[in-house]
């Protein structure tokens, strides 16, 4: 009674290399997530701008950065602070005693978060299958 395997080589060869290929794939589901977010931070705040001169510099100050350490790769999407209303940001997202919350930040995320998921499995399923 024995085992033949065939084709784990070729496998095996295909995990080890998973590294060097992967990286680009990933970079670009992250950024593309990372722009999402900002597109919708933007929609939600832009959707409570009364009068329509109330915050512009603020919402046209919300930006997006894409840092790589190793193998992991960060998007960190929020308000520029160099904007000069960046000051409002938070009364906006966090609300007064005078004024309710209208956050934008964190329900972007929320929104954003299964479809960079399922971009991130399938972004894993075609290397693991070697597409």
């Amino acid at each position: 009674m024995g085992v033949t395997v065939h084709g784990i080589d070729e496998f095996i060869a295909d995990l080890e290399a998973l590294p060097e290929t992967s990286a680009k794939a990933f970079r670009q589901v992250v950024s593309r997530g990372g722009v999402q977010i900002k597109q919708d931070w933007k929609k939600r705040w832009e959707a409570i701008r009364s009068p329509r001169t109330h915050i512009p510099h603020l919402i046209r100050g919300i930006g997006y950065d894409l840092s790589e350490t190793g193998s992991t790769f960060t998007a960190t999407v929020g308000v520029i602070d160099t904007n000069r209303q960046a000051f409002l940001a938070e009364i906006i997202e966090n609300g007064t005693l005078t004024s309710a919350p209208h956050p934008g930040g964190p329900p972007a995320l929320e929104a954003e978060l299964p479809r960079m998921a399922a971009a991130a499995e399938k972004v894993a399923a075609d290397l693991l299958e070697g597409r």
